[in-house]
Parts: C-alpha cells; structure tokens; sequence
C-alpha cells in the first residue's frame, strides 16, 4: 500500500472517529441558552472538544460553518461563516475576525474589538453553563446555574449606580441613579431610579421589577414618570444619542407621561422555537412636551443646535388625559437550519382614552435573515403600526422620515395610527481583499419602503442604495425612484 493510499485511510479514519462523536444536552434548564444550544447541535457545525490549551483561529483561516466550543477559552482572529458558541469559557473576537452569525458565550463572555466584525452582535450568559460529562462516544451536557443562592439584596450596577445617560432634544442628558434589588430569594430582582433631565431641571422616579413565577414564567411592573416616544425602534439609545449630540438630528418624538404597566410572561421552547405569549393593563397619564414651534433654546448639540429641524424641531402636540387599556401580545424566535427569524407583536386594547370611544393598536416588528450564497447574506426588517376602532390618541401616532428610515423625506414628516416600513439589505462580503486590521470590505445593496398616515396608508415613499461597510462604518449612495434624487451618506454598519 503506497504512502498516499494510507495518509488518505488515515484520514478517512479520522472524519470516521469525528462524526462518530455526539453532544447531547441532557437539561436545558430555564432560559434561552438551552434551547439554544440543543438547537445549534442538532444542525450542521464544526465541533471542539474539550482540552486545557486556548481554542484559536488565526488571521487568513476560514470556517465554512458554524463552531461549537466545549470548554476552552477562544479567540478568533479568522473567518467563521456561521454562529461561535463556547461552552463553559470566555470567547475573544480579536482585529481582522469576521463572523458572519452570533458570538455567544454561555458560562462566560464574549470579549469583541472595534476591529471585528460580527454580523448579529454577541450575547453573554454569565450566569448559567453547562457541565460537560464524557460519555466516551460523545459529550452529555447539562445546566449548571451561576447565579449565588441568595443575591445581595441591594447592589449599585454600572458606575457605582450610575447608568448609561442617553441624550435627547427634549431632557437634554437623562441622567439616571439608583440601585437594584433583590428579593424572594433572588427570583425577584427592581431597578429603582431616579433620572435628572438637564434640559427640563426635572427628578424622574422609575421602578422596574421582574419576578420569577416558575422556570418558565414571570411578572413584570414598570411605574415612572418620563419622557416617552413611539419612535425608538429606529435607533437605539446610544445610536440616538450620538446623532442628536452630533447633527442636532433625532429621530424621534416625544410626549411626558405619568405610566404603570403590569404584564405576565409565559414562555415555551423547542430545539429551534422559542414562543413567548403575555398579557397585561397599561394606565398612562400624558401631556404635550416642547420644543414647541418657535422655540428659542434647546439642548446644546455640535451641529443643528439652532435648526427648526434639528434640535429646534417642535414636538407634535398630543391628546392630554388618560389612557387606560389591556395588553395582548408575543414574542417568536424560530432559527431552523440556516434561517434566523425574529417576530414580536404588541396589542394594546385602549377602552378609556382623551377621546370618545375604544381603540385596538399592534405594533408589530419582523426580522429575518439568512445566508444565500457562499458569505452573502439577505435580511428583511419590518416595523408595522396598525389601528381599528375608534379616534385613536396622538399619543399613540408613529412616524416615519429622515435618517434613519426614508431619508429623501423630512425627519419624521409622515405620520399617523397606520405605519408600515420595509427594509431590506442584501450583503456581499468581498472577501479576497483584506485591509489588516480593519478586516474585510463589504458591499450592501438595500432597499426601503414605507409609509404612514391617519386612518390608511397613502402612497408609499422609497430609497434606493448602494453602499460599502468596513467594520464599524458604513458609506452609501442613495437613489430616490421617484423623484429622481441622489444623496451620499455615512453611518454607523450597526445602525437601521
């Protein structure tokens, strides 16, 4: 038998001995770390077993699918095209790494550089693992909890009790302090705080409390006076935050609000669902906010500070009064193989109001993503206001325009009870040209369209673009269809 016939027999052995090796997880536990481990096993992957050394993948070397790790520290410097899940250890995204899914690390934390890119952000289970058994043809995992026995029953989270400030036209800097509780034997956990508004010169208090009711169910009660908007779900805080500071540009709405919300969890889960039902009542006692039209003075910001549409930008007034209503809605997590998708609705049931008569609202946001050919990736992201019944407060209107969503339109010109935005982003990595330790450049081709308007949807507005994202930053040219507009513009590659 030459040389080559048992290099080849070797290795045929080899990939023999590999796929003979099976990883059960015995106890999912409570949580989403357990379904979401059995689901990643049951599908196509590269896994790892356990060993003393660090796990590494170095700059240049490729994974054509998902990795699994079981307890070794990782670092990935390299391309994985799929999801990283380590077990039971810490996970380093170093400069140059590319992971096209998740970083996730349960029983430790995902550690990233500005330099890497993850495609869908990392989680990190802290306070759960699972023990890894040999069963001497494979692995046999099981929930492990890290959270102590009983918590302390007061603690200062963040800096000393000091959180993220967000900023805004409206409060200026939110400045919130507190503590968090612990009580019922650690299955009930509230952030008392209080929020200075710099702008308004006004104390805040906020209580938000959860309470474990079983491994699979749970109360949560939130109770504040604040500064409420139904526009946040087009950029998060901090990215809000960096463009209202910077531009003067925010990209939302604003009312204040005396509000209590009561609501009750109960979550099911399979190896690729998770399903999460809740019901609740919601009592909102709401007033008109400025800036009004014709202010003269707002929060500072860098640019815009002095502009009608920046920081100056009025508030639409809102129907002073109550609202009072019941609660109705879901959270869905499906992820079979090579598919992600992400549904969440909310109904509200508002049966005392400002205005005569009911009215029934669901808000609802739809995320989908998977690979297509090779890296390139398609993602489709939905946000859809609907409204039946009678007269609907202002209060609950929802608005559409500017960065962020239809950018030929003025910030947040379209508006009403009715709102429907598409979004969609076909990604294709350029793989063969590396930049160091800025990774590798990626084209984006996206398309969005929506509308919004009082009692139906008229006519729907669309942007066309082009744009090329590298790491953190993204640069796009856009093309309006119908007015026949051209705009170049930058961003964050997080952001909407």
């Amino acid at each position: 038998m030459t040389a080559r016939r048992v290099a080849l027999l070797l290795a045929l052995c080899g990939s023999a001995a590999r796929a003979q090796v099976t990883v059960t997880v015995a106890d999912v536990g409570p949580g989403s770390s357990g379904p979401l481990l059995r689901r990643s096993l049951s599908q196509p992957h590269r896994l790892v077993e356990p060993d003393t050394g660090w796990f590494t993948i170095q700059r240049g070397e490729r994974v054509t699918e998902p990795l699994i790790v079981l307890g070794r520290t990782t670092a990935i410097s390299g391309f994985v095209n799929g999801d990283v899940i380590v077990v039971d250890a810490d996970l380093f995204v170093r400069p140059g790494a590319l992971i096209s899914g998740r970083a996730i690390a349960i029983g430790g934390g995902v550690y990233g550089s500005a330099l890497g890119v993850i495609v869908h952000g990392t989680t990190s289970y802290r306070d759960n693992t699972f023990s890894i058994k040999s069963t001497g043809g494979g692995y046999q995992l099981a929930y492990v909890s890290l959270h102590p026995d009983v918590s302390p029953a007061v603690v200062l989270p963040g800096l000393f009790g000091l959180r993220f400030t967000p900023y805004d036209r409206v409060n200026g800097a939110s400045v919130p302090y507190g503590p968090e509780l612990s009580f019922g034997g650690s299955r009930g956990q509230a952030d008392v705080l209080a929020s200075y508004r710099s702008n308004l010169g006004k104390v805040d208090p906020s209580i938000g409390a959860g309470l474990e009711l079983s491994r699979k169910s749970r109360l949560e009660v939130d109770a504040a006076r604040g500064t409420f908007s139904n526009d946040d779900w087009i950029w998060s805080d901090p990215v809000n935050s960096l463009a209202a500071f910077v531009t003067g540009r925010d990209t939302r709405n604003y009312y204040r609000a005396d509000r209590a919300e009561l609501t009750l969890h109960r979550s099911w889960e399979w190896t690729d669902t998770q399903f999460e039902p809740f019901v609740g009542g919601l009592s909102e006692r709401a007033w008109s906010v400025g800036p009004s039209l014709g202010a003269l003075g707002g929060p500072w910001s860098i640019f815009g500070r002095t502009d009608s549409l920046g920081m100056l930008r009025p508030n639409p007034p809102i129907n002073d009064g109550t609202v009072s209503s019941a609660l109705v809605g879901a959270g869905l997590q499906w992820e079979p193989q090579g598919l992600a998708v992400r549904l969440r609705t909310r109904g509200e049931i508002g049966f005392e109001s400002p205005l005569e008569g009911t009215f029934v609202q669901f808000t609802s946001d739809l995320n989908v993503a998977f690979q297509t050919f090779g890296e390139q990736q398609y993602r489709l992201e939905t946000h859809w206001v609907t409204t039946f019944g009678d007269t609907t407060p202002a209060q609950r209107f929802a608005y559409l325009g500017g960065p962020g969503t239809l950018a030929f339109d003025d910030l947040l010109d379209m508006g009403g009870d009715q709102l429907l935005y598409i979004d969609q982003r076909y990604t294709y990595p350029i793989s063969r040209v590396n930049l160091g330790l800025l990774g590798s450049p990626s084209l984006v081709l996206r398309h969005r369209l929506g509308s919004a308007g009082l009692g139906r949807l008229p006519a729907f507005a669309q942007v066309v673009g082009l744009g090329l994202q590298l790491a953190m930053l993204r640069g796009e040219v856009l093309l309006d269809p119908d007015g026949g507009g051209v705009k170049a513009g930058a961003g964050l590659s997080f952001s909407r």
